[in-house]
């Protein structure tokens, strides 16, 4: 309930503007190393980083954002995990014309409209868990719901793939999945890199934050992004991805000893505050996530995953 977005951010500003930014808007604050966690909770503070933002959303070219509402993550998950490879196996392309997103969005919308929040819920939780255990138990635990539940009509034929990958796959579902399926860290990491790699010349040197699970992943994530690899566009219509992404050199580094992974945990921290409010309602009592929301998610590009309705 307190995470309920993730977020990635990135700044092509060089390290000696976000110093200078750092000083012009920091400089009050005594700390060695700046987090949004600890500045959003003075309200002198909160107002400093907004002026931050203001300044950065003047040259908004410079910023890039990756977020994903976590809930509706869990339901794609569903969607690619328990159904695509059965569609896969039937001769239909569920990536195709997006059929994958607009199923995803009828499956989180129908199960909390039609069969109410706590199912909605529960079903979430329930995958989630089978996803991180995968035993006998949390994957009957998954599936009981589906079978056991009175479920309206339209709802029910919709979930009709989930119990036809049961009875076609059973627990041998799992033999394809690898132990990491549920982290989107790696892909919203890949995506952020892939489209700094359509506004900027030649290869790119990325400063990565070494506190994340990123830098466990840094052999497959050089290979994927290294400037030598062939030409290519992967993907359908707008979804599309061109190769070489042109990563010439990552470099994990400890947020200390550099000011711009300082500044982009700022831009991280602020805006899953702000989306955290939009999620929540937007309750009144927040004047930080208000102010923040008044402009913040449109000002800069960046990659969304997020629930239509």
């Amino acid at each position: 309930e307190d995470q309920p977005v993730f977020v990635l951010s990135s700044t092509n500003l060089s390290e000696d503007v976000c110093q200078d930014l750092k000083g012009k808007h920091f400089s009050k604050v005594n700390a060695q190393e700046l987090k949004h966690s600890r500045l959003a909770k003075n309200f002198n503070q909160q107002k400093m980083v907004i002026n931050l933002l203001h300044d950065l959303a003047a040259h908004s070219e410079s910023v890039k954002f990756a977020i994903a509402h976590k809930r509706y993550i869990l339901v794609t998950k569903i969607v690619d995990l328990l159904i695509e490879p059965m569609a896969y196996e039937d001769g239909l392309d569920f990536y195709k014309n997006g059929l994958n997103i607009a199923y995803s969005n009828m499956l989180y919308i129908l199960t909390r409209s039609m069969a109410g929040n706590a199912f909605f819920e529960k079903m979430i939780l329930n995958f989630q868990e089978m996803m991180r255990k995968r035993t006998k138990k949390t994957y009957d635990s998954f599936f009981r719901l589906f079978f056991e539940n009175e479920l309206h009509k339209d709802l029910d034929e919709h979930i009709s793939p989930l119990k036809l990958s049961h009875i076609k796959y059973g627990l041998s579902i799992f033999d394809s999945m690898t132990e990491d399926s549920l982290d989107i860290a790696f892909a919203e990491a890949f995506t952020l890199v892939a489209e700094w790699s359509k506004s900027i010349d030649g290869n790119i040197t990325l400063i990565h934050d070494n506190s994340s699970k990123m830098a466990k992943n840094k052999k497959i994530w050089d290979k994927v992004l290294h400037p030598d690899i062939p030409e290519k566009v992967v993907g359908y219509d707008r979804r599309t991805t061109q190769f070489p992404i042109r990563v010439e050199k990552t470099e994990f580094e400890n947020s200390k000893d550099f000011n711009g992974l300082q500044i982009v945990d700022i831009l991280s921290g602020a805006m899953a505050r702000c989306m955290k409010w939009v999620v929540q309602g937007k309750p009144d009592k927040d004047e930080y996530s208000k102010e923040l929301t008044s402009f913040l998610p449109q000002a800069f590009g960046g990659h969304i995953i997020w629930p239509n309705s």
